[in-house]
């Protein structure tokens, strides 16, 4: 056998490495971070959604939470409305008491004659009033004027006709009169109404802070029985044990037109306007009624 034969059987007999292995050296390793990296979106993904589950159950249990409390000042505004309607000489307002799941409420009953009339009241009675409640006399002045010229009638013809009659028919209106911010609409909320026909708030009726703002006559009893027939907003402020806070208002009629004893006219979500007085969790409540 010749040389150049030998050399050639040895160079055939050699083993070929196979051609990907030299022109691409880093696929394998590539391979590799693409398991480790899918592993890890894996693990990421399975933490959020058992964060996500989580966060739903504490969202459920909190909703639960919020709407028991609410349920427990609806049925505040209830039991207000039939301590209203009893003879009892015990029948005055602010109460506080305890209600059979443990939640203490706080009930404020405001007459509506003891309000700020949007519709009956003349121009130097809101002028009073919403420059005290704004502290800005050229604010105040243009708001009351804005509210005397929202009530006046809609002239014949017109789209305004069509889109509303004269005066407001409630006092959530308040917030389409130029100057109304969020905060003075929270604020002038509580002492304004559409229903007692007034000129002016009548101050034995009139709440502390209103009579303070208006410089009314401060000689109101601190506790009064609602005079009927008439109306009245009830105010629940509802603190549950676990924490969870709501607060109620309705707008009733009693003795209305209709022969009903009462008639809901509005419900209402209401603000924190502060706190209803000290309140420690050692404090003894009585029950709000008997079961």
């Amino acid at each position: 056998m010749r040389l150049t034969d030998h050399h050639t059987l040895r160079a055939r007999s050699k083993p070929i490495a196979p051609a990907h292995e030299h022109a691409h050296p880093g696929r394998r390793g590539f391979a590799l971070v693409t398991v480790i990296w899918g592993l890890g979106l894996l693990t990421v993904l399975g933490t959020a959604v058992i964060v996500g589950a989580r966060y739903r159950a504490k969202t459920a249990t909190a909703d639960s939470m919020v709407a028991s409390t609410a349920a427990a000042a609806e049925s505040a505004v209830n039991l207000a409305i039939s301590v209203i309607l009893d003879p009892a000489p015990d029948t005055s307002f602010p109460r506080r008491c305890r209600l059979p799941e443990g939640e203490r409420v706080d009930i404020a009953v405001e007459e509506e004659i003891g309000k700020v009339d949007l519709n009956a009241g003349n121009l130097p009675t809101l002028e009073r009033f919403f420059v005290g409640l704004t502290r800005d006399k050229a604010l105040g002045s243009r708001i009351a004027q804005n509210v005397v010229d929202f009530r006046k009638p809609p002239q014949a013809g017109t789209l305004a006709k069509q889109a509303k009659s004269s005066g407001f028919s409630t006092i959530m209106e308040l917030d389409q009169i130029d100057g109304i911010s969020p905060s003075v609409f929270r604020a002038a909320a509580r002492y304004t109404t559409v229903l007692s026909g007034r000129v002016e708030p009548a101050p034995e009726a009139a709440t502390a802070a209103l009579r303070i703002l208006m410089n009314l006559d401060p000689s109101r009893p601190a506790r009064r029985r609602p005079a009927l027939p008439g109306s009245v907003t009830i105010r629940a402020d509802v603190s549950a044990p676990n924490g969870s806070r709501y607060i109620r208002e309705a707008l009733v009629s009693f003795g209305a037109a209709s022969g009903q004893l009462y008639v809901i006219r509005e419900w209402r979500r209401g603000d924190v306007v502060g706190e209803p007085g000290k309140r420690s969790d050692g404090e003894v409540l009585h029950p709000c009624f008997k079961l």
